[in-house]
């Protein structure tokens, strides 16, 4: 699925690189804990692996695809055809019902539009079924996502990542707003939707104690040379 090798990258002014990662693989379908305390370089990470920057050297394969040899048009449209991201803050619109915000997913990719036509079904309908099996009620669909709890609306927040099966999904402290009961079963239920539509997780917290969820776990203090 990714595979970093000889990554460095510095942002303007600094005296060493914020990144310096000589090998990193995450295979298709792995779930993968990323962990770190602030500052180690998770955010510029996964800016990287989302195309919003390239590396200065080094390579990040995505799908076979190089990213830094992609032109910002290019890794834009890789970034919403094949990347789901459950952001911390979740970016939802508060305006909007869940059904809304979850169809938001397809607006910029017509590859996932498309993957919905060859399922034989369409957004809304995707959506209204990713949210009932993330726990969101037909009751709830209904009303504005600004009127939801927190937990509500990380499961709206999961939804939207999920539709039209990006093949990656990016959770960014998707948690660290819950209690520890409620993170385990928000890690549960994205799990279930992972396997359901095959697809890899990347779940990058600094809350180390939820690293037993996961297949693998993986310190960015222990990769990132530059933070040795």
């Amino acid at each position: 699925m990714i595979q970093i090798s000889d990554l460095t990258f510095s942002w303007p002014g600094q005296s060493k690189p914020t990144l310096d990662i000589a090998n990193l693989s995450i295979p298709k379908g792995e779930r993968l804990f990323l962990h770190g305390p602030s500052g180690s370089g998770k955010s510029t990470l996964l800016g990287l692996l989302a195309g919003i920057q390239i590396p200065q050297k080094g390579s990040i394969k995505m799908l076979d695809q190089e990213l830094g040899k992609l032109s910002d048009t290019k890794r834009d449209r890789f970034r919403a055809d094949h990347i789901g991201t459950i952001f911390q803050n979740f970016n939802l619109l508060p305006y909007l019902s869940p059904v809304e915000n979850v169809m938001l997913g397809c607006n910029f990719s017509k590859r996932r539009v498309e993957k919905l036509r060859l399922s034989n079904t369409t957004a809304q309908h995707q959506a209204n079924t990713l949210l009932e099996e993330l726990g969101i009620d037909a009751q709830t669909r209904s009303r504005s996502v600004g009127e939801l709890s927190i937990g509500q609306q990380q499961r709206v927040a999961a939804a939207r990542a999920f539709i039209g099966q990006p093949e990656l999904i990016i959770a960014d402290e998707p948690t660290s707003a819950l209690d520890a009961d409620n993170r385990d079963v928000f890690i549960n239920q994205l799990f279930e939707q992972a396997t359901h539509y095959q697809a890899t997780i990347l779940f990058v917290s600094h809350d180390a104690s939820l690293a037993h969820l996961f297949n693998r776990k993986v310190s960015l203090l222990d990769i990132n040379g530059a933070a040795l």
